[in-house]
């Protein structure tokens, strides 16, 4: 089920798991849950914002980072509810955080 309130609406962000999806309409239904479609951003606006964050203008609100080695310990923080407040990001590709992109 999804966390929204009855009456509430569930954005679907993008297909990263496939264009197709299965579920059972009958819950979302009865409670009048409503289902909307949205992207997040075209190259240009994902390019600004990284901008305004890598000039301190916008805090992510980021509350951890871990080292690609510690992606399943993040994983299991937020499955048993005890990850810090914010939003926390592994390390793909990069040895230390605040090193940006190379």
């Amino acid at each position: 089920d999804f966390v929204c309130d009855i009456g509430g609406m569930v954005v679907i962000c993008a297909g990263t798991t496939g264009y197709n999806i299965t579920m059972d309409l009958r819950y979302h239904w009865m409670m009048q849950k409503r289902f909307q479609g949205s992207h997040l951003a075209n190259d240009d606006q994902a390019s600004a914002v990284n901008e305004l964050v890598i000039s301190r203008k916008v805090d992510p609100c980021l509350s951890g980072t871990y080292s690609f080695d510690e992606i399943a310990h993040a994983h299991q923080l937020m499955h048993e509810n005890k990850h810090p407040y914010g939003n926390m990001a592994c390390l793909v590709n990069a040895t230390e955080k605040d090193t940006g992109m190379q």
